[in-house]
């Protein structure tokens, strides 16, 4: 039976939490079995096949093509470079070991792989197109009928991939930070009111310094482009209709 896109994503996130520690192999197979529908010995594999490429050594069971690619990517983007090339070594290593087997054979598929991750290893991906992309994926969801999206929700996988990321940020000013909170004297400078809370650490008012002018748009990193916001108005400046 062929293993499906959705139990090699269960396979990997399952594979992962057992190595971890935050389960055992033993439960992780048996929720790969119940949850998923994965076979009692293609569960065992992706458990086994994970902690190979870990620690670079071989692994005698074979894994897909699609799910060797996906394995890559995902240890690429969530533990990062030493893991990928571990995982290139364990799977090279299993090459290895099949094509000496009688009935293994040559695996030039499996072989350009290698070379193609060893020398093209996948980039970080951008934090601002990430969160665009989930943007627009969470529109079309709301979008869509409450039956699909109930339908989809039913067979989700419940732990999310996690990826590494790169991005750029501004070094700020603090001076501007705390002259702006310190001339707000508690109160948001947009609705007037006090802020909502206290910050457990040192008591003074909750409120959140905004730029007027945002620095990515070129905006001044100064006291004159500064206000300081409660988080509702906060949000509001950023995603609600403009002040009149």
């Amino acid at each position: 039976m062929k293993i499906t896109d959705e139990q090699t994503q269960a396979g990997y996130e399952i594979a992962s939490a057992v190595y971890d520690g935050a389960m055992s192999a033993k439960a992780g197979a048996q929720r790969l079995h119940a949850e998923h529908g994965v076979n009692a010995a293609s569960a065992q594999d992706f458990i086994t096949i994970f902690k190979s490429m870990m620690e670079g050594k071989a692994y005698h069971r074979t894994l897909s093509i699609p799910a060797t690619r996906y394995f890559f990517d995902r240890l690429a983007a969530e533990r990062g470079p030493v893991a990928l090339a571990n995982a290139i070594e364990a799977t090279r290593q299993h090459l290895d070991y099949y094509e000496r087997l009688e009935k293994g054979g040559a695996q030039p598929t499996k072989r350009a792989i290698l070379r193609e991750y060893a020398a093209h290893p996948p980039q970080l991906k951008d934090l601002g197109l990430i969160n665009e992309e989930f943007a627009r994926k969470v529109e079309t969801s709301a979008s869509d009928s409450p039956d699909a999206r109930q339908a989809r929700l039913r067979t989700a996988v419940s732990r999310p991939a996690k990826v590494r990321v790169t991005t750029e940020t501004f070094v700020r000013n603090p001076d501007v930070v705390a002259e702006t909170l310190y001339r707000a004297q508690g109160r948001c400078g947009r609705c007037g009111e006090p802020a909502p809370f206290r910050r457990r650490r040192d008591g003074t008012p909750y409120l959140e310094v905004h730029h007027k002018k945002q620095l990515k748009d070129g905006g001044d990193d100064t006291v004159e482009n500064a206000i300081a916001l409660c988080p509702n108005c906060h949000r509001h400046q950023h995603f609600g209709p403009p002040d009149r």
